[in-house]
């Protein structure tokens, strides 16, 4: 994973970056009234360019997809591995309904859906073989729940290779990155995005990014 090109790049994606209400390409806009989806334009350009700069043979992992918002905009334009969990636990959501979203984007590629508890397949080496260079977390956001989405992956990362958990306004969220990043010396904080709790609407709930080396 290239995170200096990650770091360079996404503010290009913006007029004026985090303050911009939408980022300049107008499609991740497009996937939202298409898909609805618990996010922002802005929340879906960064995730896709955090996979145009994965390096060969890296994948993109996400656990929480539902609709498929994210995986869609992760996907515009780009080729790599990618790799979704979800039980569809929450809501309306289906398998059904995401395979027939996905459908209608005509994405290059094919993602492999992981159908199931998340912890339980990150738990069963469900993801044996792969070397995940972009981990996208937005599935249950209890403490123990956000601190196991972290820690479950850690075999499986890049080095070095991006963390990105959302719904980061969260207190219990907050408390467990910072506590997370407390215990663990190889995780380090590169972002930190505030949503509209925080006065920034245009990024959800917020987004904070950690660089895993």
């Amino acid at each position: 994973m290239d995170i200096d090109r990650f770091l360079r790049e996404l503010p290009g994606q913006f007029d004026d970056f985090p303050r911009s209400e939408r980022p300049r390409d107008l499609r991740f806009a497009e996937v939202l009234e298409a898909v609805s989806g618990l996010a922002q334009p802005n929340n879906l350009a960064l995730l896709n360019v955090a996979v145009g700069c994965l390096d060969e043979g890296e994948a993109y992992v996400e656990v929480g997809t539902y609709h498929g918002t994210s995986l869609i905009a992760a996907m515009l334009d780009n080729a790599c591995d990618f790799v979704a969990l979800d039980n569809w636990s929450m809501g309306d959501g289906s398998r059904r309904q995401l395979d027939l979203n996905l459908a209608r984007f005509g994405l290059t590629g094919r993602p492999e859906i992981l159908e199931g508890d998340a912890f339980e397949t990150l738990r069963s080496g469900g993801l044996e073989g792969r070397t995940v260079g972009v981990y996208y977390y937005d599935n249950g956001h209890e403490y123990e729940q956000q601190l196991d989405g972290m820690r479950l992956i850690e075999p499986y990362l890049a080095s070095p290779a991006l963390v990105i958990v959302d719904d980061s306004d969260w207190e219990r969220v907050e408390r467990a990155i910072d506590d997370y990043l407390e215990q663990q010396p190889r995780a380090t904080e590169i972002l930190a995005i505030d949503g509209k709790d925080r006065g920034a609407p245009q990024w959800w709930e917020g987004m904070r990014i950690l660089r895993w080396d």
